[in-house]
């Protein structure tokens, strides 16, 4: 059985048969946490649809040299793009809703306020949560082999972020008093938003908003899911639908 390499992502340019010396953030998880030495093997991926096979040449204090052999073209993006566009959840919530649509394809995710007034009072707090949801995005595709790091967008409150799209784009958003199902939808969507609430969901009044601005509402079923449940489900079934989960 092939041994698993190792991958980290790489903010640089990229060219084979030259040196590269690692920032320093790696020094403790390629060392410590790896337990990688000299002449071991290391996949770098740089947010293109290449990775870079490389050895270690050295390591010393709180430096890496490695040597870059060869590049390989590699691409595991869906045939459909799916962007997210997310009511921001508790910590523990968010942070799993974000690695998991990540591992299941989605294209960008918006996080996203109810309304003006929370966007507002809570922007300087969710500063810092970005900085670790794009620690999560690069911690995942590291995970699922996926080189393309997709984009964590600036919180924006929900009625500017619907008000953002054209007519003509498909847009859902998910509501389990719907009457109509994604087999509905129709066959040839190329890119989709989807839309998913709080843990209390959307009001009927805020049903109402969303859908003057083109949402389609959409029921994934009977039961009512927690947040971070109904995107997993959502993303699962439109790759299963119309992307590359079959």
């Amino acid at each position: 059985m092939n041994k698993k390499i190792p991958r980290i992502y790489i903010m640089n340019s990229l060219k084979i048969n030259t040196y590269l010396v690692l920032p320093e953030n790696e020094y403790h998880y390629i060392k410590n946490v790896l337990r990688m030495q000299e002449n071991d093997l290391l996949e770098i991926f740089n947010n293109t649809n290449y990775v870079f096979l490389a050895t270690i040449k050295n390591i010393k204090k709180k430096n890496i040299t490695v040597f870059i052999l060869k590049s390989v073209f590699k691409s595991v993006e869906s045939n459909i793009d799916i962007h997210l566009g997310q009511i921001i959840s508790k910590d523990e919530k968010m942070n799993f809703t974000i690695q998991k649509s990540i591992e299941l394809g989605v294209k960008s995710i918006t996080p996203l306020f109810l309304n003006k007034i929370h966007a507002v009072n809570n922007y300087i707090y969710t500063e810092k949560k970005i900085i670790r949801w794009k620690k999560i995005a690069i911690s995942a595709c590291q995970q699922c082999h996926r080189n393309i790091i997709p984009k964590i967008k600036e919180p924006i409150d929900l009625q500017s972020w619907c008000a953002n799209f054209q007519k003509k784009e498909t847009k859902i958003v998910f509501h389990p008093e719907s009457l109509f199902n994604i087999n509905q939808l129709q066959k040839s969507i190329q890119e989709i938003y989807i839309l998913v609430g709080s843990e209390q969901g959307f009001s009927k009044n805020e049903i109402k908003k969303i859908n003057n601005y083109g949402f389609i509402s959409i029921s994934l079923g009977p039961r009512i899911l927690r947040t971070e449940t109904a995107s997993i489900a959502a993303l699962s079934i439109l790759q299963f639908q119309f992307g590359d989960v079959n």
